[in-house]
């Protein structure tokens, strides 16, 4: 198999984006990558570990954090969300209703709370959490579907510029994620 390696200008671009947008969020993916890892019981360091066995004692872990996400997940996703919009005026009232019943389809469709539970367990675990809305044309028998689903946060690269919270000031937002060879085919 002979591999094309000239690279046009828009892969070459999002590869020095992700470069540089990787330096700049290096610390905060070590530190989400050791929360994540505290969370799930990884709470006492090597060198402490080896140091309470010398003494006989075994490291014990009381995770009260997992049990705090879960509670937070489960309050936070009890019911299913309700959408509504507004119509501005009385002529409106029914492509208001329309778009209502068009976000539940979506939100039921793409398993809505499922997605969220993850962006939530995310969000309290890692700092933040993303849900991604996008069109899968091969949906409904290649009609094409508007779906959901949650990113990790660990593949998302935002631009270090950004100041807002939900980054619409961002330039340049990159998920990054990497496939094997037949996974990709």
């Amino acid at each position: 198999m002979h591999r094309n390696t000239t690279k046009t200008k828009e892969v070459q671009f999002t590869q020095d984006l992700l470069s540089d947008y990787t330096s700049a969020r290096q610390n905060w993916a070590k530190q989400a990558v050791e929360d994540n890892e505290f969370r799930n019981g990884k709470q006492w360091t090597d060198d402490q570990v080896k140091a309470l066995r010398q003494r006989a004692q075994e490291p014990l872990v009381v995770n009260v954090v997992y049990s705090a996400v879960e509670q937070a997940k489960a309050m936070l996703t009890a019911n299913n969300p309700k959408f509504q919009s507004t119509a501005r005026e009385t002529s409106d009232a029914k492509v208001g209703r329309m778009f209502s019943d068009i976000m539940a389809y979506i939100w039921d469709n793409s398993n809505g709370n499922v997605e969220l539970k993850q962006a939530i367990d995310d969000y309290y675990v890692m700092g933040i959490g993303y849900i991604n809305v996008y069109q899968d044309p091969m949906k409904d028998m290649g009609k094409g579907e508007v779906c959901m689903h949650d990113i990790d946060p660990l593949d998302v690269y935002v631009d270090p510029n950004s100041r807002s919270r939900f980054f619409d000031d961002a330039e340049n937002i990159v998920v990054s994620r990497l496939f094997s060879r037949e996974q990709a085919k």
